[in-house]
């Protein structure tokens, strides 16, 4: 399953679930969107395996995707994960930090094995922890195995010298084979504590368009997916405040994994007005008072009671459609780093060739 594919689901409501099914991690990068530290949270796995348990051949997701903290720390729960979703025509993605490279241990290997789709995160703060040869050889490994792969790749933003000189090697390195998806360094987890001078992205995120108005219409992909945070708790946000913090807003709020099956998570994240509206208008045209940021705009709506009426279903549509029709290179524009958003073209086969 190749990036720009799993891309190009981003805006369908419940095409897929994302599960965070550790917050621990080996390492100590200072961007680090949870925190994670060796010691951080882990939750018994039966949960998760629970919840994909009930998907159906005829009701799943398209796509599970793994991370956490570190996924692999895991890899007996990822690839149970893996072989459960499997079952039921489901694919699965695994975002790793790279913590065993420049080796694959047994263990590991056998959980990237039952996954579709592996991809390694690689920045300057990981090259801190890993060395990006170590990362280049387990890529260059599982790409002669025949595994579909991508880099996550985060920088300061487009003016950064780190994006450029790490996606030039990249390219040489895979002959262009291997898609890249950049986006820039966020204000949540360690990377608060960064000093300004480390990442111009964390002194200002909001993408331009969002600072030259708050009354336009900017509907928000990310209340497509649930999110099955660290202890069970399934969100309709990846936003890192919500699936950290509690409790959830009631608006973001779909289940748990101890208790609800994936039908029921699919038919709230697709019945719920709130969640229907904001992936149509956004919260910053929902709000009676917008915050002082999109996100965080969206964390304090209420819950809406707006009747679904024709006109709003066909603007639903329309607005799902013109995300559709943007592809995953579209997807990586608005939430990434746009100079970089062909990359996740890169090996696929209906790339641009002039790319």
């Amino acid at each position: 399953m190749h990036l720009m594919d799993i891309l190009a689901l981003r805006p369908v409501p419940a095409a897929a679930v994302l599960m965070a099914i550790t917050r621990r991690c080996p390492l100590r990068c200072r961007h680090c969107s949870t925190g994670s530290l060796p010691t951080s949270q882990e939750h018994p796995g039966h949960p998760f395996l629970r919840l994909a348990g009930t998907f159906t051949p005829g009701d799943r997701p398209e796509l599970v995707m793994l991370t956490g903290g570190e996924p692999l720390l895991r890899p007996r729960l990822v690839r149970s994960l893996a072989e459960t979703a499997a079952a039921s025509g489901s694919r699965t993605m695994i975002l790793s930090g790279m913590f065993f490279a420049p080796r694959i241990p047994p263990a590991i290997g056998e959980a990237i094995e039952a996954a579709d789709h592996f991809s390694a995160s690689l920045d300057a703060f990981h090259e801190e922890e890993v060395p990006r040869e170590s990362v280049f050889a387990v890529m260059r490994t599982l790409l002669a195995r025949g595994k579909d792969l991508s880099f996550h790749v985060t920088g300061a933003g487009p003016e950064d010298p780190y994006l450029r000189d790490v996606t030039s090697a990249i390219r040489r390195e895979f002959d262009d084979r291997v898609p890249v998806l950049v986006s820039r360094v966020q204000p949540v987890g360690r990377a608060r504590a960064l000093p300004p001078n480390a990442s111009p992205a964390v002194r200002d995120t909001a993408p331009q368009e969002e600072r030259e108005t708050q009354a336009r219409v900017l509907p928000c992909a990310m209340a497509a997916w649930p999110v099955v945070g660290f202890d069970g708790t399934i969100t309709a946000c990846c936003n890192q405040d919500v699936v950290d913090h509690r409790p959830v807003p009631a608006h973001l709020l779909l289940g748990h994994a101890r208790d609800d099956g994936w039908s029921t998570i699919r038919e709230r994240c697709l019945g719920s007005d709130t969640l229907r509206a904001i992936r149509t208008y956004g919260p910053l045209r929902l709000a009676d008072a917008p915050g002082s940021g999109y996100c965080e705009t969206c964390r304090a709506l209420g819950p809406l009671t707006r009747a679904r009426t024709p006109v709003s279903a066909f603007l639903e549509r329309q607005v799902r459609d013109m995300q559709l029709a943007a592809g995953g290179a579209g997807f990586a524009r608005r939430y990434g780093c746009p100079p970089y958003s062909e990359l996740v073209s890169l090996g696929h086969p209906r790339r641009n060739d002039g790319l």
